[in-house]
């Protein structure tokens, strides 16, 4: 049964679910450069630095005074001719397998450099868990150094513009105002995507909005489930504000929506109740959706039985329904901010917390590079079915949620993004030709978990497109342990295999930590 749930889980539907001063190429270590010479030069070039100042370079800019090549010639690159060096832009599920599969595969003589601003590898299905406690943060992140071999090196810092031409990227420091550059042989292009706000400008992160794809994403939310609770429990608190405070509303259908509302449940129900039980009776969650079921990807029946389960749970799911704005009110005697969301069927909601989880688009890097690489409506670079990118084959690939293939397109999911970086490292590290076999997408099924000990595994369409087999649905106690045996199957370090069976025991015999830290 363990083997079986291993073979079958892998990453379920979630959507993925991952470029200042004068430009200077980072090489491999220079003898006799020292930290304090790097710094010296680095004073020497302040006119440079404030000429490529910015928060990022669009072709926009560029194209008002000069081409990115004439920028980046304008300014001394030291280093190395790239020659030989692979460049790696994302540690999500497409870069971060990569990495593992290039490891102790990749030659001698090859180079990989990893350029994120993240510096570890999220095991994205488990992060609604760390939201509330049921998981901790560090045992579902894996650092990006530990899957690198001894020729392999990360540069904390985000891409913000590549020149083809030159095989040159710009990127942009994650601590400081530097920008520099970094050339490479081949480039791999793994960015991920960002949430989706759809245009609504009162949908910013913080004071009560949050979303749902990083580590502290999660540690946001989970402070403020926190703050709400202790806020109302201060005395002199009105009923209409406690009511507000411990409203959630949480916005998209999909996976990562449904199994953060079901670990809020069984918070709110094991944890809450014993600690704040008077408090209970304000508890309000509400689910929105846009669409006309939960779950599209799921098969129909799946999608029912949950339904029916946050129903029976007093879950309210609003289908066929979307936040439309967020706006600021005062109620009387309210001691702290408010806000409310307000609804495309004209109904408002009061909250203390909205999660929102609906939706992905580009980020900066993908949308900065448009007219450089091709890329499709939906602004995903556009490949080929060996994963490069069209018109640049030989020395740039794209992987995960930012790519699609022109012939056979794949949806934005884990397990895609997975399988495509493990192809790319056959490839990159000389098993095969770049052109010798084409990627091709096994789809391992799809799983939820539901909270109080349930869960649904849908595997209607499983293995490679044309040969897919369907393999019996499954829900309940059966489906939630095949997904923690698969997910526990997937991870990484020896560490998170100890520590998130750990975890597990102790959230189901003594609770969740309700901390504030």
């Amino acid at each position: 049964f363990f083997l079986a749930s291993f073979i079958l889980g892998s990453e379920q539907v979630h959507l993925a679910g991952p470029g200042r001063s004068g430009t200077r190429e980072l090489s491999k270590q220079e003898p006799g450069c020292s930290r304090r010479a790097v710094y010296a030069q680095h004073k020497t070039k302040t006119s440079t630095t404030m000429a490529f100042r910015r928060t990022v370079y669009s072709l926009a800019d560029i194209a008002s005074n000069t081409s990115l090549s004439e920028a980046l010639a304008s300014t001394k690159v030291v280093g190395g001719s790239g020659k030989n060096r692979l460049v790696v832009l994302g540690t999500g599920w497409g870069g971060f397998n990569l990495a593992l599969g290039l490891k102790s595969t990749l030659p001698d003589d090859q180079h990989v450099r990893i350029v994120s601003p993240s510096n570890h590898f999220v095991f994205t299905p488990l992060l609604p868990s760390t939201a509330v406690g049921t998981l901790e943060f560090r045992c579902i992140q894996e650092p990006i150094r530990k899957a690198l071999g001894p020729n392999g090196n990360y540069v904390q810092a985000k891409a913000s513009a590549v020149d083809p031409e030159t095989k040159t990227i710009l990127c942009e420091s994650t601590f400081d105002d530097e920008k520099f550059a970094i050339r490479y042989d081949r480039l791999v292009i793994a960015v991920g995507v960002k949430t989706n706000t759809f245009g609504i400008d009162s949908i910013r992160e913080g004071d009560g909005i949050y979303f749902l794809k990083h580590l502290y994403h999660a540690r946001n939310i989970r402070n403020n489930i926190v703050d709400s609770f202790e806020k109302a429990a201060i005395p002199g608190t009105s009923e209409e504000e406690r009511r507000r405070l411990l409203s959630f509303v949480v916005v998209g259908g999909g996976p990562t929506s449904c199994e953060f509302v079901a670990e809020l449940h069984d918070f709110v129900t094991n944890d809450v109740q014993k600690m704040f039980g008077d408090l209970l009776p304000y508890v309000k969650v509400t689910l929105v959706e846009a669409g006309p079921a939960l779950l599209a990807p799921f098969e129909a029946n799946l999608q029912n039985y949950t339904r029916k389960l946050f129903k029976k749970r007093d879950i309210d799911v609003r289908l066929g329904c979307s936040v439309t704005g967020v706006e600021e009110y005062y109620g009387d005697g309210f001691r702290f901010k408010a806000k409310r969301a307000l609804l495309s069927d004209g109904s408002i909601l009061p909250f203390g917390t909205l999660v929102w989880s609906a939706g992905l688009a580009p980020v900066k890097f993908t949308e900065a590079i448009e007219g450089v690489l091709p890329r499709a409506p939906n602004g995903r670079i556009i490949t080929d079915e060996y994963l490069r990118v069209k018109g640049h084959e030989g020395s740039i690939w794209a992987i995960g949620d930012a790519a699609v293939c022109d012939t056979e397109p794949h949806a934005q999911l884990a397990q895609v993004a997975r399988q495509q970086g493990l192809y790319l490292a056959d490839v990159l590290s000389g098993k095969q030709k770049d052109d010798e076999k084409p990627f091709k997408f096994f789809n391992l099924g799809s799983m939820a978990s539901l909270g109080e000990m349930k869960g649904i595994y849908d595997g209607s369409n499983v293995g490679v497109k044309g040969m897919e087999v369907s393999v019996p649905r499954i829900k309940g106690l059966v489906a939630l342990l095949m997904w923690r045996f698969a997910y526990w199957g997937r991870q990484t370090s020896i560490e998170n295999k100890f520590l998130i069976p750990m975890h597990w025991l102790k959230s189901f015999l003594f609770g969740r930590d309700v901390s504030r830290f």
